[in-house]
């Protein structure tokens, strides 16, 4: 194995044998292999990826997925039925609430077990026990039998042990949904810690802002098998697009062919310039976008720009500079439509963003083969770099709860914004305030 990969799977599979009663576990004894009494369910399916020293990766994927059959294979807690796992470094893993963890024994007692599976020396346990107390801060409690705990006492000295410990391989299996906020606050800034000091960190999470915040790379688990393996942003993206399609019930390419693909389009807006109407809903924008879309395709997006205040495209834009953010649709259906734009950074994180109803208005509503143009004016207090937008265009299920996707097109425009001329600005955002220093 490379001295640099901590991590290498190579066509792993896991099978188990389903038996439909009890009595068929008995007749396949006896029938050895002349009859199947079962069915064969792949949790894992010829799964083959390397990670390597030092990066952050999220396994991501829907509930049976075999994301968990996965980390468990890896930290030597499940044996493969075929294929082959290589290992370079020391692993702590937080799979299972608890695990590891005596019940009769209290906190402290606990932490010098679990330190001691984890490979350290009775100094180092002994230098460490007082961290990790602060850490999970769970008070008296550490005193106390861990059978006593709730969930929440519980992942706290988990996590506090596995971290404290300085792994080289961290695994977190959706451990940090049961803490608290202020705790998964804390819990996020010690993995960026071990990131710091080159642990490798493969992090289970149905939470994709912090999968694209905190990952390098993403895997992506459908049904055992490996989907994608790459880009933590393009495999979230990819991953949220997927489960919007079937909330949406039918991918939006099933629309090209609609009449939105002819080479003109006849809108009454007198405040359009001739050189801009030719571009819209034209092939050349469909096929620029159609890999990034989906919806049901009740509405669509005919086209999205940027402009600067004099209404000009633009494709640079000065920190904190207004622009025009124009979205051109047409609805095929009379719906309530809420037309939102997300603006994410280079991990496709959204960070300014907004739709009709976050300014107080109502949504549109649209009538059947009536195409529409919405401008929002917004400044733009963005750390330098390149961003793109998103486009949506939601109906509401529920009111203010759930929605409908009728069309959503990620990436739809790129574009850089330029350093502040007054100071560099080190946050992602920069917003307005106000600053009182007085001598004490």
């Amino acid at each position: 194995m490379l001295s640099d990969v901590a991590i290498k799977v190579e066509n792993l599979s896991k099978i188990y044998q389903i038996y439909d009663k009890p009595s068929d576990r008995l007749k396949q004894i006896f029938s050895g292999d002349r009859k199947k009494y079962y069915r064969e369910f792949w949790a894992l399916n010829d799964a083959s990826f390397e990670i390597k020293k030092g990066e952050t990766v999220g396994i991501i994927g829907r509930n049976g997925s075999g994301k968990s059959t996965l980390l468990q294979m890896i930290c030597g807690t499940l044996n493969p039925t075929a294929g082959s796992i290589t290992i370079n470094g020391r692993i702590a893993a937080l799979l299972e609430l608890g695990s590891g963890f005596n019940p009769e024994f209290t906190g402290r007692e606990n932490i010098a077990l679990s330190a001691t599976l984890l490979g350290l020396s009775p100094q180092e346990i002994v230098n460490c026990t007082p961290e990790i107390e602060r850490f999970a801060d769970i008070g008296a409690f550490i005193e106390q039998p861990v059978k006593t705990y709730s969930s929440g006492m519980f992942v706290r000295l988990a996590f506090a042990v596995n971290i404290m410990s300085n792994p080289e391989i961290m695994i977190v299996d959706e451990a940090l949904a049961v803490g608290d906020m202020a705790f998964q606050v804390k819990c996020i800034t010690a993995l960026k810690r071990l990131q710091e000091n080159g642990s490798t960190i493969l992090f289970v999470s149905h939470d994709m802002a912090s999968v694209k915040s905190l990952c390098d790379k993403a895997i992506y688990l459908d049904n055992g098998r490996v989907v994608i393996d790459g880009d933590a942003g393009e495999v979230s993206a990819l991953y949220m697009q997927k489960v919007r399609e079937e909330m949406s019930g039918e991918n939006f390419s099933q629309e090209f062919s609609r009449s939105s693909a002819s080479e003109t389009i006849d809108l009454t807006a007198k405040n359009l310039t001739d050189a801009r109407l030719e571009f819209m809903g034209l092939k050349s924008f469909n096929e620029r976008v159609s890999q990034f879309r989906y919806g049901t395709g009740a509405a669509r997006i005919l086209y999205a720009e940027i402009l600067n205040e004099d209404d000009l495209p633009i494709a640079e834009v000065e920190f904190d500079q207004s622009i025009k953010i124009r979205i051109y649709i047409e609805s095929y259906k009379n719906l309530k439509i809420s037309i939102n734009y997300y603006i994410n950074d280079s991990k496709q994180n959204a960070i300014i963003g907004a739709g009709q109803a976050n300014l107080g208005l109502p949504h549109l509503d649209a009538i059947s083969d009536h195409r529409y143009i919405t401008t929002y004016i917004t400044k733009v207090p963005l750390c330098e770099g390149v961003y793109s937008m998103s486009v949506q265009l939601t109906s509401p299920l529920v009111l203010n709860e759930t929605a409908e996707f009728l069309d959503v097109i990620n990436d739809v425009l790129v574009f850089r914004v330029l350093r502040c001329k007054v100071a560099r600005v080190w946050a992602s955002v920069l917003l307005p305030g106000k600053v009182e220093i007085i001598e004490i």
